[in-house]
């Protein structure tokens, strides 16, 4: 294996514009190889090569030179350039590959271009390679770019026929959980103050009640009154927490924090560097919910003794992180299409054109970084 080294003669101005490539020579012969490098040098691409010529070394020297493009004669001593372009292809190396030939038939250059090969350049006119060259290039940039987009397509129609199916089952457990609140919280007591109710007014039909004592069962019907009331503001709290409305965006936080705190055990920490904030009311409840996913997440997944709430603004923009000191997340879970919460997190925040961030910076704990615009 030889290398070449990019042409110092190429004139500055072009140095500074021109594309520059990685090229593998497949070729036995070095005076070839001057010419083509001469041509390219002409052209004003700036070249750097190796030249190979034996079958055993070919696939090591591509994986490690990882070139731009292969430029193969078709006839070599211990193989040819078809069977490279296969050893290629058995080793899922999708590499612009060009024949560079002294003669080749019309049909074998048809069955070439049907393999896959990407181009094909006659020895005896070297002045079309440099075009053929950018043309391989540029088509392979393309095909892979369509590929990746393609991959990231069918990648995004998965995870939203996940939010979707998510989506469903989450509505389902909050019909579910608000039927078990009613049925718990406000069936019970109702009931039992129907009875306290019935029995009042029968004592008080049959005139064996005193003052003292009509006084005494409306003051348990009155407890039982508020505990009713208590348990609609709960309910409606897990609803839409009324302090968004009353009290603001940021008091809302602080008080989700403590409840947090209070139910989780885990301590939860809110740290903000302005004492007030002005959002519009579908800003205030997309963070809001932001912030309550990203708390789940930690109670469910993190194993964490403390939580934190960090917010800034800076620019015209809300920096946002919630972090905690449990055992991180790894590089699998984030990208995977199965971690529904980090998805539903993530749409959430590109929904609101901002940027979202996750992972365990020091391999320990989790960041959810959070950033999006205050103005429109």
């Amino acid at each position: 294996m030889r290398h070449t080294s990019e042409y110092d003669h190429v004139i500055p101005e072009i140095r500074e514009t021109s594309p520059f490539y990685r090229v593998v020579f497949l070729e036995d012969n070095p005076d070839d190889v001057e010419l083509i490098m001469h041509e390219l040098s002409e052209a004003g691409l700036q070249v750097q090569s190796i030249q190979i010529d034996k079958k055993r070394e070919f696939i090591m020297s591509v994986k490690e030179f990882e070139p731009h493009i292969i430029l193969a004669d078709y006839s070599l001593a211990s193989f040819n350039g078809v069977e490279a372009f296969q050893m290629l292809k058995n080793e899922k190396l999708n590499i612009p590959f060009i024949l560079v030939t002294g003669v080749l038939s019309e049909e074998m250059a048809l069955q070439c271009m049907k393999d896959g090969i990407d181009d094909f350049v006659l020895k005896s006119n070297f002045k079309r390679l440099p075009q053929a060259i950018v043309s391989a290039i540029e088509k392979k940039n393309t095909e892979n770019e369509k590929a990746r987009m393609a991959l990231e397509l069918k990648k995004s129609h998965k995870e939203l026929r996940l939010l979707l199916n998510r989506h469903q089952i989450s509505v389902e457990e909050e019909r579910m959980n608000i039927a078990r609140d009613l049925h718990d919280e406000l069936g019970q007591v109702l009931t039992a103050l129907k009875i306290d109710i019935m029995m009042l007014w029968k004592r008080i039909a049959a005139g064996k009640m005193v003052k003292e004592s009509i006084d005494s069962e409306f003051e348990e019907i009155t407890e039982l009154v508020d505990q009713i009331t208590k348990s609609v503001k709960d309910i409606s709290a897990g609803l839409r927490p009324e302090t968004l409305d009353a009290l603001g965006f940021l008091e809302a936080v602080k008080i989700h924090a403590q409840e947090f705190e209070r139910r989780s055990k885990i301590q939860c920490k809110t740290i903000l560097s302005f004492q007030n904030l002005y959002l519009d009311k579908d800003l205030s409840i997309a963070l809001f919910r932001i912030i309550q996913e990203a708390l789940t997440n930690v109670v469910r997944h993190a194993d964490a003794t403390v939580a934190e709430i960090k917010m800034d603004v800076v620019n015209d923009k809300l920096h946002m992180h919630i972090k905690d000191n449990g055992k991180g997340i790894a590089d699998s879970e984030i990208e995977s299409s199965h971690s529904l919460g980090i998805i539903g997190l993530r749409e959430r925040v590109r929904l609101l054109r901002g940027e979202f961030k996750i992972g365990s910076p020091k391999g320990r704990g989790t960041v959810v970084s959070v950033v999006v615009p205050l103005s429109s």
